[in-house]
């Protein structure tokens, strides 16, 4: 069986896989951005009411994206062993338990809505508002965990650009129904702030039906092949539980920021809703990195590919870091005309614009820090992982972020920044610590060559 993720060269390899994840992952975020656009028509309160929603869905979208990255790993070390029942098993397995336990996590998660608004620090009216679009997200959001399971076993066996066409369809999806539901339109209701999530809904739906019939094309989901149920359901969670964690310590993180932020006032706790989404959005590329990099690193684990792995870490390095530099500059010189897309309250655009001076600049740390992360999933080092998030986002982020909270908004904004470049030093001294276990040669190479020959070769093309 030929497994392209093993002989493709690993500069094409990384961009073959990340350009049409990239695209899959601009239209999951085109959602939240889309919705933040319709939902800022109705005001600043809607606004403020999906900013407090937003942590408590990333903190669930994590749980089972750190269940994907376990999927992803070891289906993809199954695909570089060429053992296919197994990694076929392995998918099947998956979808049916998650999606099984998405149900009863959903309902969980909307019996208990209100208490968890008022904890973040939403008001009684606005905590009404968060119930309207929380709602239906909750009950529906198996949906949402099969397209992303489905998703993490096809990008393990390589299969990019047929899933970036179904997370397309389902971003325009979410768009004509987001304004027919929102405003209404013919024969559509005007339903607001919960037409904006029925809406995601429709398109969780789409998104997932499109995936399983994938998977049974690509020969991933087949229930004749299942076996070692028990066996297998711990190697998945062995890789999973540290990467649930991992997922879920970052949403903890940013709920508490959440918490922090909303104490300076509706037009504080609105900017950062809009900055965080546009902030998922501008980065795109390097997220798109640190999920593809995973069942890449998996597939030559398993196939003992040591001098790929290198190259895997030296290419996706430099990217990342490009990408960062190059996002910054952009949304340094544009944040308030960006800003002001999505809300014309002075403050709020301030409130933004300050938020990308301050955290912008840390764009490349932060995102070193993620490829690291999805790096030692790859290598099954899922603990290091979890270590390296742990750490940035309880060590770090909270008490930085706690005492900015004390000053001013700004102090807050700052106290990110510094996390980010902290947890990046932090992720160099786990790789570093990779690298002396095995057989790797990247404390044998330079670091500052490759960026100055990456240099020089962009000036002798010009």
């Amino acid at each position: 069986m030929e497994q392209p993720l093993l002989t493709k060269p690993v500069k094409s390899a990384l961009l073959s896989m990340a350009a049409p994840a990239a695209f899959g992952m601009l239209m999951t975020f085109l959602f939240q951005l889309v919705d933040s656009y319709f939902v800022g028509k109705l005001g600043t309160q809607p606004l403020a009411a999906i900013s407090f929603a937003y942590p408590v869905y990333i903190l669930v979208v994590g749980l089972f994206m750190g269940i994907a990255a376990g999927v992803s790993a070891t289906v993809g070390k199954a695909l570089g062993e060429n053992n296919k029942r197994k990694a076929q098993s392995l998918g099947t397995i998956s979808i049916v338990l998650f999606a099984l336990f998405t149900l009863l996590l959903g309902g969980l998660g909307y019996s208990t809505i209100d208490v968890t608004f008022s904890l973040l620090g939403a008001d009684a009216q606005t905590a009404a508002l968060v119930g309207e679009y929380m709602g239906p997200l909750y009950l529906g959001m198996a949906l949402l965990v099969i397209g992303l399971i489905a998703n993490a076993a096809l990008m393990a066996k390589g299969v990019m650009v047929k899933t970036t066409i179904i997370m397309a369809i389902g971003g325009v999806t979410n768009v004509v129904f987001d304004y027919f539901l929102i405003f209404g339109f013919g024969i559509f209701p005007e339903l607001g702030l919960q037409g904006a999530a029925i809406a995601t809904l429709i398109s969780w739906a789409v998104i997932a039906v499109l995936m399983l019939v994938l998977l049974f094309e690509q020969d991933i989901l087949s229930f004749q092949a299942v076996h070692d149920v028990k066996a297998q359901v711990e190697e998945i969670l062995r890789i999973s539980t540290p990467a649930i964690a991992a997922q879920i310590l970052g949403p903890i993180a940013i709920a508490f920021v959440t918490r922090m932020v909303s104490s300076h006032g509706e037009s504080a706790i609105a900017a950062f809703g809009i900055a965080t989404r546009l902030e998922s959005l501008l980065l795109t590329g390097i997220l798109s990195l640190s999920v593809i990099v995973t069942p890449l690193v998996a597939q030559n684990f398993g196939a003992r590919a040591t001098h790929r792995l290198d190259a895997i870490v030296a290419y996706s390095g430099r990217m990342t870091v490009y990408w960062g530099l190059a996002t910054f500059g952009l949304i340094a010189l544009f944040s308030r005309e960006i800003m002001g897309l999505f809300t014309h309250e002075p403050q709020v655009v301030e409130h933004g614009a300050l938020y990308f001076y301050v955290v912008g600049i840390t764009f490349p740390a932060y995102g070193l820090v993620l490829l690291t992360s999805a790096f030692l999933n790859g290598v099954q080092q899922a603990s290091s992982s979890l270590k390296l998030t742990l750490v940035k986002s309880l060590m770090l982020t909270i008490p930085l972020v706690f005492i900015g909270a004390q000053l001013d908004i700004e102090f807050i904004w700052g106290g990110i920044a510094i996390a980010n470049v902290l947890g990046m030093m932090y992720a160099k001294k786990l790789l570093d610590s990779w690298v002396k276990q095995s057989e790797s040669q990247l404390d044998q190479q330079s670091p500052i060559e490759d960026y100055w020959s990456d240099l020089k070769g962009l000036f002798s093309r010009t």
